[in-house]
């Protein structure tokens, strides 16, 4: 699938990409040469300032990936958050789209500066949340009878307890 393919960001960002639970880091030289074709820049559609992004949502981020660089998963370099699809690529109106923590993965500041704006391969990380449906209301515990209000089914990387559960709500996910 190609990003020439898609006139709508969003439609590439829910169809391309597949959420993984599991830690996987794919090497920039694999991300460079994983088809048969040269690696292809993102279009850029906005040049729009950008809000830094908070410590909490940045320490959950690097504690989801295990504290490694995703490219060539060094564990002795500072780390930066690297958006997998370029912020760049979102059209202005689907900028709260380009900084959700799925969107976003730890990467040393080599690997950064060297993926750039390249497409890559496009693994879906598990979104964040500062704490999930289960430590905000210990009383549905799975054990108890209560009814759940909503379909709780998102999975997520909880700051508190690891991996769980969220409804799909909007807000939920950083």
């Amino acid at each position: 699938m190609s990003i020439k393919e898609f006139s709508d960001i969003t439609a590439y960002y829910d169809e391309s990409r597949t959420v993984s639970e599991t830690l996987h880091v794919v090497s920039l030289g694999e991300i460079m040469n994983m088809e048969d074709e040269p690696a292809q820049r993102w279009p850029v559609r906005n040049r729009q300032p950008r809000e830094p992004i908070g410590s909490q949502k940045r320490a959950i981020i690097h504690e989801r990936d295990g504290g490694i660089c995703r490219y060539c998963g060094r564990s002795d370099q500072q780390l930066v958050l690297d958006h997998i699809i370029p912020r760049s690529a979102f059209p202005a109106h689907q900028l709260h789209i380009a900084d959700r923590s799925d969107n976003l993965h730890s990467s040393c500041w080599d690997c950064n500066e060297r993926r750039s704006n390249y497409e890559a391969i496009h693994i879906k990380r598990l979104g964040v949340v500062v704490q999930c449906w289960y430590c905000v209301n210990p009383e549905y515990d799975g054990d108890s009878e209560l009814e759940l209000p909503y379909l709780v089914n998102q999975l997520v990387f909880c700051g508190r307890c690891g991996i769980s559960h969220v409804p799909e709500i909007e807000g939920w996910v950083l």
